[in-house]
């Protein structure tokens, strides 16, 4: 069974270049791929996907797909009962039936939760008292605080009656509430910078293999409050300097002895990720 309740105490940002799918052109699997990524950090609990600039000169579409991954991305951590409204319908996002669901915390499947649930609610409208919310129930909720509308909220339950739902901004601090989405049109450098890590992880198959820096590494991982994991593009590892006396950095080969001469950025995002599941607890 899941353990929602195990959280880790640190952060974890997963940073992918917007070169991730400049080697696939047909949609249904471009689509398919982010999927994988997008389970692979709903599986593993990351906080934060970016997708910064790789700026190698084949990646000639990289704004553009990087605004269609972080689309995916978003729609996949969307619950499944507020993607109609909260996600306008869009020719690129055709093949979003293929993705599998996340099954995450914040993705009930429950249309009829209690008193002290969270939910993740769509602001409808607003009036002088407060805002209507769509938390997934066959009425609306109702919020006494005025916010925005059209935006997705979390929202805590603290009363239904047969006339009215409340619900309170709030969010669980003891489960995995999903991963936040970041899109960065710069450098993977200037991108780190958005999260402040204490520990950078650059993997590439010419760093230090896993199992010989396991325990040294895992030593750091245990001291630091903010990891950063780094995934290179289809045309080449990272050659940017990410260097920076801000954080501790470690070039780390997560799948020594590979049997293939290329690992896809999606297949070194699940391999890496499993692998520092052991280091975080």
């Amino acid at each position: 069974m899941p353990n929602v309740l195990l959280m880790y105490k640190d952060e974890l940002s997963i940073f992918i270049p917007n070169s991730f799918l400049s080697e696939s052109k047909d949609l249904k699997i471009r689509t398919y791929k982010v999927g994988i990524i997008a389970r692979a950090l709903a599986i593993f609990k990351a906080d934060n996907v970016i997708i910064y600039n790789d700026t190698h000169e084949k990646n000639e579409d990289g704004k553009e797909d990087g605004a269609f991954i972080a689309e995916v991305l978003n729609y996949m951590n969307t619950p499944q009962y507020l993607r109609k409204q909260a996600i306008p319908i869009k020719a690129e996002l055709k093949h979003v039936g293929i993705l599998p669901p996340l099954r995450t915390p914040h993705h009930p499947v429950n249309s009829q939760p209690d008193v002290g649930d969270y939910r993740q609610g769509f602001t409808v409208k607003r009036n002088k008292k407060g805002t209507y919310v769509d938390i997934g129930m066959d009425k609306l909720a109702f919020c006494k605080e005025q916010l925005t509308v059209k935006k997705i909220f979390d929202f805590k339950i603290t009363k239904i009656a047969k006339k009215e739902v409340i619900v309170t901004p709030d969010k669980p601090d003891d489960v995995y509430w999903g991963y936040k989405v970041i899109s960065s049109n710069k450098s993977l450098k200037n991108s780190l910078k958005l999260i402040k890590p204490d520990l950078v992880v650059e993997t590439t198959r010419y760093g230090d293999y896993i199992d010989s820096i396991f325990d040294e590494l895992k030593h750091k991982v245990d001291e630091c409050k903010s990891i950063a994991i780094l995934f290179g593009g289809p045309y080449s590892s990272i050659s940017e300097d990410v260097s920076n006396p801000n954080w501790d950095l470690f070039k780390v080969n997560t799948l020594p002895g590979q049997g293939t001469e290329t690992v896809r950025t999606e297949e070194a995002v699940v391999a890496t990720l499993s692998l520092f599941n052991f280091m975080r607890f």
